[in-house]
């Protein structure tokens, strides 16, 4: 268990390539989900911090593309894949949560073509 904070960061600070000669950067971004950790990981209850739903908010804020949403998707779909400290209810349920509007799921099983 004391290796998902550092698995968590290692995978949030991934460059993402959307088409050959083409990234989308979400490092800041998704530096911003951190403290959604104790959420997905049922450590903090029902209901995710302020500091995680505004890190929510600003990923959707960066991802108004097709592509970015897709991206973002696979980064996360992979991240919650890997960690199984991840509870997948947890985090398909953030943007609800949060009360933001879903730009992309984020689930293990996240159909990312849509």
């Amino acid at each position: 268990m004391k290796n998902v904070p550092i698995a968590f960061l290692t995978l949030l600070a991934m460059l993402l390539i959307v088409e050959p000669g083409q990234s989308l950067d979400f490092e800041d971004e998704l530096n911003q989900l951190a403290p959604c950790l104790n959420y997905v990981t049922g450590k903090s209850g029902d209901k995710p911090s302020s500091e995680c739903c505004k890190g929510v908010q600003a990923l959707k804020s960066t991802t108004p593309t097709t592509d970015g949403r897709r991206a973002a998707c696979l980064l996360l779909k992979t991240l919650v894949a890997t960690l199984p400290e991840i509870k997948d209810d947890k985090v398909s349920s953030i943007y609800k949560k949060c009360n933001v509007p879903e730009a992309f799921p984020i689930s293990k099983n996240a159909n990312c073509e849509t």
